[in-house]
């Protein structure tokens, strides 16, 4: 045992684990915001919570989906490996979808869509699929 969560997870990836889940919540917690249309609570915290989830991206999914994809990682083969993948293909699209949606919002204004309601809509339920999808992931390859 490596993490702090009890499963065979090193350090870095339990404490993925649990920043990913608090941003989810964040995520619901600004989505409900915006469903109230309580647009200003809703903004800072769907932008803090879209950019804050670089972090993990980057220092923890990103060298362990590498080493999946290439075969360096030491993953069991079939359902881990595909999960992980998939989880990463995903999550990696969702991150940019995120963070194009928070510059268009923020800062680019003029860029498409017109309408970003959907946008927003379509970027947060795929943000609560990759949410899911990485506990999935996470058990699949440290819950053994």
């Amino acid at each position: 045992m490596e993490g702090f969560l009890g499963t065979q997870a090193p350090f870095r990836s339990d404490l993925s684990l649990i920043l990913s889940l608090i941003f989810g919540i964040a995520a619901l917690v600004g989505a409900i915001n915006g469903f109230r249309r309580r647009i200003s609570r809703h903004c800072p915290v769907m932008a803090t919570g879209a950019f804050l989830n670089w972090i993990p991206v980057l220092v923890v999914m990103i060298p362990q989906w590498l080493g999946v994809a290439t075969g360096t990682a030491d993953v069991a083969a079939g359902i881990p490996t595909v999960s992980a993948l998939g989880h990463g293909v995903l999550g990696g699209l969702t991150q940019l979808l995120m963070t194009y949606t928070v510059a268009r919002m923020y800062w680019l204004e003029k860029l498409p869509p017109r309408r970003p309601i959907w946008l927003m809509r379509v970027t947060g339920i795929l943000w609560v699929l990759t949410v899911i999808g990485g506990a999935v992931v996470y058990l699949n390859l440290y819950a053994r």
